[in-house]
């Protein structure tokens, strides 16, 4: 067979260019008979690292290269000229040598950070600079000798020649040859059917030939097939925004694919050198990724201290020594020793001093020592404490990552001190080194954590720390480490073209609408890994949809064609590396230019296989919402108040130092038995609330058990779980062993660390080949999983356990350990989770004014309902002179007590108490009102006091302008000052409030008296007449409210009017559906929040119209859909977002995790009314005793008086007797009127007889009359 090799050939990391997936891109040059092959990928090395592992493991030389784009001149010339290619010329290069390699990193590097303009581009100089160890080609359509031969083509003229020879002459120059005198530039030739490569190959042999250069020949390999052009093109089009039919856009020709040595011998039969050329490029390529190597930070330590200590026992003697002003042991006593441990990056000459190294352990040493006085106090540390401590200290020492140690603690102490909570979490909670730092509240022996979860001491891997932070804080440490250390990147992603995105590229660039390819992709059901063959097979519309139009089935599958193709890149929301010399000297970069960061080129996996060290810094919410609920506690409650309530002794300096709680406080855990946990984190979704209730948690292991348990797979275990607990059910007995390891979880294997505890110490396997067996078991590897087996049947046989026995105890440790949870992780969340709880069972006013503020700011106000039901319904704290209150009142903004974000503001006269205050809307919250009104309106109201009217307001706000005044007005943000009732009237005023205002301000600045007075006479405060107009019913008044705030707050139309809507819907809500089967019918009340009308493009309703729907209530919401039939007769009730809708369906829980709606009718309340209220009684109150007021009342009924409609029936008290003084006339029936009857009589005097709208028995609801 002749030999050739692909030296210029793009993967799928050419991103929407190349159609190359790697897997099988390396399977068909095996079966081509090639055993080498280039990837030269546009302007990044993204897939270099999976290229090499795997074309390794198939026997496959990798050469590893670019196709670069290089800049006509300078790369930081921003400015394009004529006849500029669009992203620079093209240029491969590939890595002869591991020098080649490294300056190809380089290279990519420095395009991306120093270049970038629209693509990565390098210029002449850095080619120049970093030019040792490559292979340069050029020649092809896109490249710089290909722009000047097709110029002297045209042209003919001896100087584009002489250009065309200069700049051949400039590569051959600088790449000179190797050390071997072999060639390091050649001229490149491809033949395809583009008439301008067929014009210039001629010019490209006569300048090889002339300047004595080799030539070699290649295909530019886009795809795989020749079959596999139609996917490839439907990948440039999603890349150019084209549609597949549009005749002007660009295409590549058919012959871009990896053809075999055959057919390229076929084209290019007469150039026998350009062929052998690509071999002997091939042979000479032995440059290779160096996975493996120690690259993690060093750095050296300043101290205080006198010397370093080089034993555990002197380490603590000095500790104990070193004078404080604190008590030994406190957090402020652990705070100073630890200030006099001070850390410093390493120079690079420095980097493999071993006396760096010595100095780490130590100080690693020091502040460990010191934290475990402050977590255990003095008196020396148990046997069992003092080994765990030892050996973590020598594992960390003998793998050289006691730096690692140091950086995580210096950056996490770094945030603390600059109020930024921050927590270990996952794997690494499991370490006593840890928690004696402080990057954890869990002690290791206490909850049973293993170390060997964290780290394998005998494997030079790196473990990951991940540090859980307030997410307004993140930012600010990664600026602190980036300054202190210098070489951070965060690090890469790929987003993929997962099945529904797969869908909707394909249907646009085919010209379908977007509402098809939305229905089409609505088929598919929103989880992340399902595949679009799996979607297919478990969905039979979605077959019988493919089956039967044949347009969707051209969009599948061509989308299953380009299914999980790398579509662009991202930043790792955590992830970041951190090294002490120049990261471009060991791993690829590029900038992001969206978040201005420096990014590597490669995933969080492969940084952490090259041996980079890895940490993730992921913003969690709970921490920031922890932080602004201690702020709130403290600026509202005395300390005094905060000890009181809390019973905080005066023993702990700060009251609110919550990581220094006890987790046994059983007010606390009467939280989670009442599921009062909406909230709370890791336990407020109702699915928990109802594990919380069957549980009834009276310890920390049962909230980690819980937290672990709640997972599709163990989530069958609960039911035991919790028989067990309360001794419902008997705890089986297997072995002692198993017994001891399961006794915290009544005989269940809960976690991994359980299982890897039960392989050890029954069947002998060492603990660090434990967790390789639940890795191997996760990802079914067989002869890992077979190999621990046999060890595990003959160790367990020692301890006394039968064969068959051990066999039966293996296959179930088989079977849990695909889904056993991380401990480590279970456990730092619960402790979380117990400080939230903590906080609300004690200051529920003030921690749910944080979630309040943390979730808006996270989703839409909208989202919010069900914290604010919450806060109704939360249990407030017990004080000395009274029992247990329940709820907290939520009202608007206001503008003397609101500020940035939901607070808790007291009424005058009120108490600052624990149980006292109210939750108030933020002035951040209202739509409309700038950051700096807001701003401006606080600091005025804290230097001059509170606002004394609206135009008070306008006057000293200058920032405010008038539909920023009408959106505070509408919020109810002046009901103090004026009252509800004159919202109407304010926004009347605006006009002349502003100009009233304005008129004031100019006249101050200018030194004259204001409108009103003139001379040396005191200037009187501006003033105005509010006119008179009608005021907005209430119903008004809160549907402005939520248009302002996106959500009621005074009051909500599903409050108002209850009775009646729990009429309509059988008392039923959105809450109940995700208890109900899929098809099951219902009939609800609900908010329409957002209608979104499709035109259905095919089949027999082509044409006609549908909608997507969401639906809120108090609490919950819900995704619906209705279809043309549905919506032809509801199209008038659809139209107004934010209208109440009386809607019958059924449930659909195909589509998605969540419960759906298919609407078959959808009603305004009105409507519903109309159908369904037959009768309505009402009382007149016994305040109402003379004729003429009860003729009065009568004559406001009448005038809705009606034909057809609800008979109405009035009672009266005459002389102690209850008669009907009126009977039966006719009312048409609206949600006014209801309101209406409401304020005339009293909620408790008015009784509605409503039949239901759902085929069923006629249901009378409400009070019934004797």
């Amino acid at each position: 067979m002749p030999s050739f090799t692909h030296l210029h050939l793009h993967s799928e990391y050419s991103l929407l260019d190349g159609g190359n997936r790697m897997d099988r891109l390396l399977d068909q040059v095996k079966n081509l008979g090639m055993d080498s092959v280039a990837v030269t990928d546009h302007g990044n090395l993204y897939g270099a690292a999976e290229f090499q592992k795997k074309a390794d493991k198939l026997g496959i030389k990798p050469i590893l290269g670019i196709e670069a784009y290089v800049a006509p001149r300078s790369r930081s010339e921003r400015k394009k000229q004529p006849g500029d290619p669009y992203h620079g010329h093209h240029l491969v290069l590939l890595a002869e040598t591991d020098e080649g390699w490294s300056n190809l990193v380089k290279l990519s590097s420095k395009a991306f950070t120093e270049g970038f303009y629209g693509v990565a581009r390098m210029d002449k100089e850095l080619l120049t600079t970093w030019r040792g160890g490559l292979i340069a080609i050029n020649g092809h359509l896109g490249s710089s000798l290909a722009a000047l031969a097709l110029r002297y083509h045209q042209s003919g003229e001896s100087e584009d020649w002489a250009a065309l020879v200069e700049e051949a002459s400039w590569h051959a120059e600088v790449f000179g040859v190797n050390a071997n005198s072999e060639p390091c530039f050649f001229i490149e030739l491809q033949r395809h059917s583009v008439q301008d490569q067929l014009d210039i190959n001629p010019h490209l042999i006569k300048l090889a030939q002339e300047l004595n250069l080799p030539l070699v020949c290649d295909n530019d390999a886009h795809f795989l097939r020749e079959e596999d052009w139609d996917a490839h093109d439907t990948l440039c089009c999603i890349s150019m925004n084209k549609e597949k039919y549009d005749t002007s856009r660009f295409r590549y020709p058919k012959e871009l694919y990896v053809k075999s040595p055959s057919e390229m011998h076929s084209v290019f039969k007469d150039l026998p050198e350009a062929l052998e050329n690509t071999s002997r490029i091939a042979d000479r390529c032995s440059a290779k990724i160096q996975f493996g190597e120690n690259h993690a930070p060093v750095v050296k330590i300043k101290t205080n201290f006198p010397s370093l200590p080089s034993s555990s026992t002197e380490a603590r003697e000095m500790v104990l020594a070193s004078k404080s002003s604190h008590p030994t042991g406190s957090t402020a006593w652990f705070k100073e020793i630890c200030s006099h441990i001070q850390l410093e990056p390493a120079k690079a000459e420095e980097l493999d001093n071993l006396v760096l190294k010595q100095q780490c352990d130590a100080a690693l040493r020091i502040l460990s020592e010191a934290g475990a006085i402050w977590r255990y106090g003095a008196e020396p540390l148990n046997d069992e404490r003092r080994q765990r401590l030892d050996r973590e200290l020598q594992i960390l020492a003998d793998k050289l990552i006691s730096a690692y140690f140091l950086i995580v603690w210096d950056f996490v102490d770094w945030a603390r001190g600059n109020d930024i909570p921050s927590n270990a979490r996952g794997s690494g909670v499991g370490t006593m080194v840890g928690y004696v730092l402080g990057l954890s509240n869990s002690c290791p022996i206490e909850y049973g954590l293993l170390f060997e979860r964290f780290t394998d001491p005998d494997r030079a891997e790196y473990p990951d720390i991940d540090i859980d932070m307030c997410q307004f804080g993140r930012e600010d440490v990664i600026r602190h480490i980036t300054e202190k250390y210098g070489y951070v990147a965060q690090i890469n992603t790929f987003n993929r073209l997962k099945a529904r995105a797969a869908i909707k590229d394909v249907s646009r660039v085919h010209g379908l609408s977007p509402n098809e390819a939305q229905r089409i992709a609505n088929f598919v059901p929103d989880q992340t890994s399902i595949t679009l063959q799996e979607a297919l097979e478990s969905d039979r519309d979605f077959l019988e949809e493919y089956q039967r139009n044949t347009e969707v089935r051209d969009v599948v599958d061509m989308a299953k064609n380009i299914e999980h193709f790398a579509r662009n890149v991202g930043v790792h929301a955590a992830g970041l590396v951190i090294a002490t010399r120049p990261l471009d000297d060991i791993i690829p970069l590029r900038w992001d230019v969206k978040h201005e960061k420096q990014v590597t080129q490669w995933d969080g996996p492969t940084c952490e296989e090259l041996g980079l060290l890895k940490m993730d810094l992921l913003g969690l919410r709970t921490l920031s919402t922890i932080e602004r609920a201690k702020k709130l506690i403290r600026d509202s409650l005395t300390e005094q108040e905060i000890r009181a309530t809390a019973n905080i002794p005066d023993s702990i300096t700060d009251p609110l130092d919550i990581e220094r709680l006890g987790y046994t406080d059983p007010k606390v855990f009467d939280l989670y038995v009442r599921g009062d946990t909406v909230g709370v984190f890791q336990f407020e979704s109702e699915g928990m609330q109802r594990l919380l209730k069957d549980m009834q948690p009276d310890r920390l292991e049962d909230l980690i058990a819980a937290n672990a348990l709640f997972r599709p797979g163990p989530m069958d275990l609960i039911p035991d779980y919790c028989k067990r607990k309360h001794g419902d059910m008997e705890v089986p007995s297997v072995h002692p062993i198993v017994d001891r390891f399961t006794q915290e979880t009544y005989g269940i294997m809960v976690y991994q660390e359980q299982v890897m505890q039960i392989v050890h110490h029954l069947g002998g396997i060492p603990l660090r080949s434990a967790y390789t067996l639940i890795k191997a078991i996760s990802k079914k590897k067989k002869d890992v999983i077979d190999s621990n087996r046999v060890k595990f049947i003959e160790g367990a046989a020692d301890k006394g356990l039968p064969p068959e026995k051990a066999e039966e105890l293996f296959e179930l440790i088989n079977k849990f350990a695909g889904y056993g949870f991380n401990k480590s992780h279970s456990t730092g969340y619960s402790i979380v989770s117990y400080q939230t709880a903590w906080l609300k069972t004690y200051f529920p006013a003030q921690y749910m004014a944080a979630v309040l503020t943390l979730e808006g700011a996270a989703k839409k106000i909208e989202d919010l309902g069900v914290y604010l039901q919450d806060c109704r319904e939360v249990q407030r704290p017990r004080t000395r002179n009274q029992e247990a209150s329940h709820g907290i009142s939520v009202r608007s903004p206001d503008v003397n007590l609101s500020v940035d974000g939901f607070t808790v503001a007291f009424d005058d006269n009120e108490e600052h108490t624990a149980d006292g205050g109210h939750v108030r809307f933020g002035l951040d919250t209202i739509k409309n009102v700038s950051t700096t009104a807001v701003r401006q309106a606080v600091l005025d109201r804290e230097k001059n006091g509170p606002f004394k009217d609206a135009l008070d307001f306008c006057v000293r706000v200058p920032d405010i302008n008038k539909t920023g005044l009408e959106c505070l007005i509408k919020s109810g943000a002046f009901d103090s000052l004026h009252g509800f009732e004159q919202r109407s009237t304010l926004v009347a005023s605006i006009e002349e409030m502003i100009r009233s205002a304005k008129h004031d301000r100019d006249d101050h600045q200018s030194g004259q008296a204001s409108l009103f007075g003139g001379g040396d006479d005191p200037v009187p405060e501006p003033t105005f007449q509010l006119p008179r107009v009608p005021s907005w019913t209430r119903m008004e008044s809160l549907e402005n409210e939520r248009e302002v705030l996106g959500i009621w707050v005074s009051g909500h139309p599903l409050i108002e009017s209850k009775t009646v809507f729990d009429q309509l819907s059988r008392g039923r809500d959105l809450g109940d559906l995700a208890e109900m089967q899929h098809d099951a019918h219902v009939s609800l009340c609900v908010v329409l929040s957002q209608v979104r009308p499709l035109t259905i493009r095919q089949g027999q309703n082509a044409g006609s119209k549908m909608a997507m729907m969401t639906f809120q209530d108090l609490t919950e919401k819900c995704e619906a859909v209705i279809f043309s039939d549905g919506y032809s007769k509801c199209v008038t009730a659809l139209e107004q977002s934010g209208s109440l809708l009386f809607v019958m369906g059924r449930v659909d829980r195909k589509r998605s995790d969540n419960p759906q709606l298919v609407v078959s009718e959808a009603l305004t309340i009105d409507q519903a009314l109309s159908r369904a209220l037959h009768r309505v009684d009402v009382r007149f109150p016994d305040t109402v005793g003379s004729v003429s007021e009860v003729q009065t009342h009568l004559q406001l009924l009448q005038r809705h008086q009606s034909n057809e409609g609800a008979s109405l029936h009035a009672f009266a008290t005459v002389d102690g007797v209850e008669v009907e003084i009126r009977s039966g006339f006719k009312i048409r029936p609206t949600l006014d009127l209801y309101q209406q009857l409401i304020d005339m009589f009293g909620s408790d005097s008015v009784f509605t007889y409503i039949e239901g709208l759902e085929p069923a028995e006629p249901v009378r609801f409400g009070a019934r009359r004797s």
